[in-house]
């Protein structure tokens, strides 16, 4: 009798502390109150482990740090039509004068478009007949499946011009005779084993010069040096490397280099300007040149057949007046000539190979 009432004594007491457990009467009741600690069944941990396979995984893509500047919200963003300028719809003209953004642009004769930025550069206008004339291409981005992404390039033009650009070359090979070639083009350093040594001692800084080309016969002894060179390293793809290395060097010093540049609002659009010369070289020498920069252009133009080249023109500062150049009819030369340089180069890499 004495046991149950004191059972029913604690119990009550049990429910009046309980709300203060948790405060000050802990200590007290700590050594009255008996905490067991179990551990979780292996049924019960195979549950959560299923529950936790069957919730949907969102898979997160890892992007590159983009700056704030290039960063395009989709409320700033511009539709692929409106970049391009689309003008099919709008009607020509026949007039000397005419409001541009109610007619479709006017396709000028080549020799017409450079004889244009000439008047305006004329000593009696900007005074500039010596300025840069550039091509510049609008691009297409979209792709057969994905957008196409930004690249770089340096073509070979037939008739070079001084372009403003301080360029140097270092040519190794082995043979006396291909050194002695390699200076006449226009290479500032030239030589085999001993060459690579200066270089690998820090004699001579790798940093101190922009371009590396390289004979085939030397690219064992030249592997020593690979990690100081880096992404300079003489390559078949960059064309840095092959049999001819008059060719390569004077492709380097005279070549014109671009770049394809995105759109602020539209990354599915880019646009190049490269130099094709200036006001006072021949009209044909210019053209030559411009052919050769659309061509190596549309080399870059991916399986599809949508439009990769999408508007040329002929741009030359201090203006921004930009006339319109028909470029397809550059192409129809350029595929006779394809099946002939692919052969070229194909039997050119091989011999690298062997």
């Amino acid at each position: 009798m004495a046991a149950s009432t004191a059972g029913k004594a604690f119990s009550a007491l049990g429910v009046v502390f309980q709300p203060r457990i948790n405060s000050r009467y802990t200590q007290l009741l700590c050594p009255l109150l008996q905490v067991r600690e179990y551990a979780a069944r292996k049924s019960t941990r195979e549950r959560k482990e299923k529950l936790k396979k069957k919730k949907k995984v969102v898979e997160v893509k890892k992007i590159g740090w983009i700056p704030q500047n290039l960063r395009v919200k989709k409320s700033q963003a511009l539709a692929l039509n409106t970049v391009k300028r689309i003008d099919l719809n709008k009607t020509t003209t026949g007039d000397d004068v005419w409001l541009q953004k109610y007619h479709q642009f006017k396709v000028y004769p080549f020799e017409e478009a450079v004889q244009c930025h000439r008047e305006t550069h004329h000593p009696t206008r900007y005074n500039m007949p010596n300025a840069y004339i550039n091509a510049f291409i609008e691009l297409d981005m979209t792709g057969d499946k994905k957008p196409i992404e930004p690249f770089s390039r340096t073509v070979n033009i037939p008739c070079p011009f001084d372009h403003g650009e301080y360029r140097t070359v270092v040519a190794f090979c082995k043979a006396p005779e291909l050194a002695d070639m390699a200076d006449k083009a226009g290479a500032t350093l030239s030589g085999g084993i001993d060459l690579i040594a200066k270089f690998q001692t820090g004699e001579i800084p790798v940093g101190d010069f922009h371009s590396f080309v390289a004979h085939p016969d030397i690219l064992t002894e030249l592997s020593v040096i690979r990690g100081l060179m880096k992404r300079k390293f003489p390559n078949p793809r960059t064309g840095t490397l092959g049999l001819d290395l008059p060719a390569l060097i004077h492709k380097i010093l005279h070549g014109i280099k671009y770049s394809a540049v995105l759109h602020e609002r539209q990354p599915k659009f880019a646009t190049i300007t490269a130099p094709i010369g200036t006001l006072a070289m021949d009209s044909k020498e210019l053209e030559q040149n411009f052919e050769a920069v659309i061509q190596d252009v549309n080399k870059m133009k991916p399986k599809g057949d949508g439009p990769f080249l999408w508007r040329t023109s002929l741009m030359s500062a201090v203006t921004q007046e930009a006339l319109k150049v028909d470029f397809e009819q550059y192409f129809e030369q350029a595929t006779k000539t394809d099946d002939q340089s692919d052969d070229s180069d194909d039997e050119e890499e091989a011999s690298i190979r062997a």
